[in-house]
This record gives C-alpha cells, structure tokens and sequence, in this order.
C-alpha cells in the first residue's frame, strides 16, 4: 500500500492570500478579474463554486500609514533592486 492510500485524507481549511501591487485603477481591476478566473474558471457554472472562496480589495490611500509602508517594504523586497 503506498504511503498517500495510508494517509488520512486533509480536510479543507480556510486560508488568507494577501497581494500587495502597484499599478492604475484599470490594471487593479483587469488582475482582479484575472484572480477571478483562477479561483473559479468556469463562472456560468451552477450552484456554489467547488473551491468557496470571497475576495475583496482596498485601496492603500485607506491603509493606515504604518500598515501601507509595511506593505510598500514587502513589494520591495519581493521585487529587489530595479536597478
């Protein structure tokens, strides 16, 4: 018997995916929709979506100054140096 048909099967559990970006009001919403494909790419189908899922998006002009530096550090040091 191999080892995943002794394993227990993992029960769903819910999870948070943050993305910080940079970019105009047109780009937000084409990756938004874009986002939107991955999770469910099948948006005609009936009934719930196989992966349940809520997405939601905040502009950073409303982010605390604290929490929107901390942001603009980790796109940083994703990124690197551009130069």
């Amino acid at each position: 018997m191999s080892d995943a048909a002794r394993e227990p099967a993992e029960e769903p559990r819910l999870w948070q995916v943050k993305i910080g970006l940079i970019a105009t009001a047109a780009r937000h919403e084409e990756l938004m929709d874009r986002i939107v494909e991955v999770l469910c790419p099948d948006p005609d189908h009936e009934g719930p979506c196989p992966v349940p899922w809520g997405m939601h998006s905040v502009d950073g002009d409303s982010l605390s100054p604290r929490r929107r530096k901390a942001l603009l550090t980790e796109i940083a040091e994703t990124n690197g140096d551009p130069a």
